[in-house]
């Protein structure tokens, strides 16, 4: 038996490959009598860094060649081509394979020690024992149920964390034997890091060693449980995706640094292909199931939604697609939550993955001509991270709902990482820092312990001190990194007691290892229990519920996908095989979103009832019709549209932020008259009512409405709507329109003070002394909650229009005030012009009462906008009676 002197807490399977005899000295590694195909290494263009005489060397292939070991304890299978024995060296790439190929890395142990005395081995204490699961080492292989039942272990799969997801093969710092470092400090490591050349000569320095930090991969576990438990219980968010991102940058710019520092190729082609073949496919599948449960489980008004975060989580969209949301005047509740919101840090994090490895391409000059690049690297990331601190604190002071999402606004934190990261080994120098491994204490032992659980504390505490959903990401994320970053300096404390001891047993492993598969399914469990109790927030017992399920789910979808993805040699041997895996995740959740919608827009409409089966639009039915409409995914199609963009005589001279003009005729029509409408979406709201009329009557309508802005020439407005009036007034003045149609009155979502607004008088008496007759529309009720989405959780649960009315409608003494404010305008006269107020409260609350659902037409679209099926079939009868009267 062969001791390994350096082997404390490593897994069984590398101290068996560290003990493997060192091979035969020679430029071959395997010499065989027998015909075999050679694979000879080109000579690398980088200078040579080891203080060692340089080895050339070549790979043997053949029929004859070791076989690579199967996990799990199973035969041996050949090596498949493009597969790297364990123990080779990896090929010095030329410039061009420097940028599409990453280097082979060879295992992360390093070089095969010389042979020591037989020593028997110490009795290991049985793994089925409490204290083995808490204390001991994840095993090293699956060869038994119990390790099976263990969760998946990465150790000889994954030798570089790249991210903030890598599981427990991760590597986040190298390590030298005690008595090695002041040699070897100034000189550079060997060309690759785990290659048996031989005895190296007297003086050589020893290569580092890959450490595998087990109290990071056990702050995964603490990040991930804080996002978990905060977001089930308490509604609020942790400060844990912080940590991930600043977790990612620590591990990536590690990863390469070290390629740099150790004369390997960048490989960032191949990098991204690594990374995004190991993240994708538990995403997709996450994403697939989320869709299927949608279906089966979501009322339809939110299956658009879905599908369209589906589509944008699958190609890291996702943060940029609930920016679009917050800011799109359309968009259906863009502030609640959907089961794929949580893809936004994912999101950010992908977008990371793409860009800042670039950045190590601007060094590498300085890497081949053996200068250090981790000055340089220093500056330009602490120049990104100010610029973007800066953005991060302006942006969160003035739009917040928008800075959370925004990736500009969130990279200071993937800057900050990577200082860490770079900076590190001058700390560990400075304060003595020591790992496992060296079988020697760090210095400021008890420091240490107490730093690290300061670290922990401070990150427990971040979600119940601070509001981090308001607050978040300004300078005040500063917190959380911080005590992430105390954790990682702490490192090793060499105490029984440190907070690293309790991060490195194997619980914190286990959720490390199941870490990302957790992030992905606990969030969609959560919402698709929440709606279907009709709960704002998770009770104690079936919080755990979820929780026990998101774990489960976890664990099966990490061992079922990510992992075997994540071991597959196959996958890794080629990068087209990689390739293929990236755009089969992402088409399959783009093929069954698109597949979904094209089937729902192929349902035909079933047309109203007539006859006497028909149920009455002026009264709420005591059963629940056949079919309700509009349908709920068809809730984007019921904003008012007009077939032609504007043209012709009837094209605005500019163009307005914001505005779409529309017109109703061609633009080469010669039609009788022109009604132009104005105003808010709540006067573009009629248009359909408006058409009837038009139609009879040949006449041109256009909409020139702006969301969100009334008609009120003469006032101050706000910047938003600034400039609108006096662009509406010039458009006039060139169309000379014979009717302009706008709302005059505004309503209160939660009472029912209903006003003129300040303005609106001025503004009428200003189309009037244009000779345009102004059609003056009275606001319809609004509402703080969603109007068709509440009574549709009702209808959805086996409910009826009554039932939904007593939930969600009230009476409209409630919403509207007793008279109609705007009625005082009648009064208003121009040259040949008049003001005719148009009430249809009747028709929207008929005998006083606002109900969602009448007949068999919900009434609302969203908490105040009118569907478009209810203003066609109940209010354009009674705009079509007042127009005829008008005129006659």
């Amino acid at each position: 038996m062969v001791t390994v002197p350096w082997s404390h807490g490593l897994p069984r399977r590398k101290i068996a490959e560290a003990a493997r005899p060192a091979p035969q000295e020679g430029p071959c590694r395997h010499p065989r009598p027998t015909p075999r195909r050679r694979r000879c290494r080109r000579r690398s263009p980088w200078p040579a860094r080891s203080a060692g005489p340089r080895r050339e060397g070549c790979a043997i292939s053949s029929p004859s060649d070791p076989l690579a070991p199967r996990r799990g304890g199973g035969p041996a299978r050949p090596q498949e081509d493009g597969e790297h024995a364990e123990g080779d060296a990896p090929r010095l790439a030329d410039d061009l394979s420097d940028w599409t190929q990453e280097a082979e890395d060879a295992p992360a142990l390093g070089p095969t020690p010389e042979p020591a005395a037989t020593t028997t081995p110490a009795p290991s204490r049985p793994r089925s024992s409490l204290a083995a699961w808490t204390a001991d080492a994840l095993p090293s292989s699956t060869s038994s149920l119990d390790d099976w039942l263990q969760g998946p272990v990465e150790a000889h799969a994954e030798r570089e964390a790249e991210d903030a997801w890598s599981t427990s093969g991760s590597v986040s710092g190298t390590w030298r034997p005690e008595g090695e470092e002041s040699r070897s400090r100034d000189a550079a490591s060997a060309p690759s890091v785990g290659v048996a050349a031989g005895p190296a000569p007297t003086g050589a320095p020893t290569p580092p060693r890959p450490a595998f930090r087990r109290e990071l991969h056990g702050l995964r576990a603490v990040a991930l449980g804080l996002v978990a438990v905060y977001h089930i219980w308490l509604g609020r968010v942790s400060g844990g995706v912080d940590v991930f991102l600043f977790l990612s940058a620590f591990f990536l710019t590690g990863t390469f640094v070290r390629r740099l520092e150790s004369g390997r190729p960048l490989g960032v082609p191949r990098y991204w292909l690594h990374t995004f073949k190991r993240l994708l496919p538990p995403a997709a599948v996450t994403i697939l199931l989320t869709l299927l449960a949608t279906a089966l489980l979501l009322p339809p008004s939110i299956w658009p939604t879905i599908m369209q975060q589906a589509v944008a989580s699958a190609v890291y969209l996702q943060n940029a697609l609930l920016v679009a949301m917050q800011v799109d005047y359309h968009a259906r509740d863009a502030g609640a939550a959907s089961p794929l919101q949580h893809f936004w840090s994912l999101s950010v994090q992908g977008q990371a993955f793409i860009v800042w490895p670039l950045l190590f391409l601007l060094v590498v000059r300085r890497a081949r001509a053996g200068r250090s690049v981790r000055r340089p690297l220093i500056a330009i990331i602490a120049v990104i991270g100010a610029v973007s601190l800066t953005w991060s604190i302006l942006s969160t002071q003035s739009q917040q709902q928008i800075a959370y999402f925004d990736t500009a606004a969130r990279m200071w934190e993937f800057a900050a990482g990577s200082l860490l990261a770079l900076s590190l080994p001058v700390l560990d120098r400075i304060t003595g820092a020591r790992r496992p491994e060296d079988g020697v204490p760090p210095r400021m032992r008890t420091l240490r312990a107490l730093a690290g659980w300061a670290g922990i504390a401070a990150l427990l505490a971040c979600g119940i001190v601070l509001d981090v959903s308001s607050m978040f990401p300004g300078w005040i994320a500063i917190w959380p990194l911080a005590a992430a970053a105390a954790v990682v300096v702490a490192g090793h404390s060499g105490r029984r007691w440190g907070v690293d001891a309790l991060l490195s047993t194997r619980p914190a492993a286990f959720i490390g290892d199941i870490s990302y598969a957790l992030y992905l399914v606990h969030w969609p469990l959560l919402v698709l229990w929440l709606h279907r109790s009709g709960q704002e927030r998770a009770g104690l017992l079936d919080g755990f519920a979820v929780l026990a399920a998101a774990v489960l789910l976890a664990w099966l979808l990490t061992r079922a996908v990510d992992a075997p993805v994540r071991r597959s040699r196959w996958l890794e041997a080629r990068p087209w095989r990689a390739l293929v895996a990236v755009a089969a995740s992402v088409a399959l959740v783009a093929g069954a979103a698109g597949g979904w919608w094209g089937a729902l827009q192929r349902t035909p409409s079933s047309p109203p009832v007539a006859g006497e089966d028909a149920v009455p639009t002026d009264e709420v039915a005591t059963e629940a019709p056949a079919q309700l409409r509009p349908e709920g995914w068809d809730l984007g199609n019921q904003w008012p549209e007009l077939p032609e963009s504007c043209s012709g005589a009837w094209d605005p001279a500019s163009d307005f932020p914001h505005t779409r003009c529309q017109q109703l005729l061609p633009g080469d029509a010669e039609p009788s008259e022109t009604i132009v409408v104005v105003g808010s979406s709540h006067a573009r709201q009629y248009i359909p009512a408006l058409l009837p009329t038009a139609e009879a009557r040949d006449a041109q309508v256009v909409n020139l409405a702006m969301d969100g802005c009334g008609f009120l020439a003469g006032t101050e407005r706000w910047p938003y709507c600034a400039g609108y009036d006096e662009w509406v007034l010039e458009y006039l003045d060139a169309v000379e329109p014979d009717l302009v149609v706008t709302t005059v009155t505004q309503t209160a979502p939660d009472s029912a003070a209903e006003t003129l607004p300040e303005g609106t008088e001025g503004a009428v008496q200003t189309l009037l002394d244009r000779g345009i007759d102004v059609l003056a529309m009275r606001d319809t009720p609004r509402w703080e909650a969603d109007q068709y989405a509440c009574p549709e959780a009702v209808i959805e649960g086996g409910g009826t229009p009554v039932e939904a009315d007593e939930a969600c409608g009230a009476d409209a003494s409630a919403k509207l005030a007793p008279e109609n404010p705007g009625t005082s305008l009648e009064t208003l006269t121009g040259p040949g012009s008049s003001v005719r107020v148009l009430d249809l409260t009747e028709e929207i609350c008929p005998d006083g009462r606002c109900s969602p659902i009448l007949g068999d037409t919900y009434v609302y679209m969203d908490a105040d906008h009118l569907t478009r099926v209810f203003v066609e079939e109940v209010l354009a009868p009674a705009v079509t009676r007042e127009l005829a009267a008008a005129t006659g």
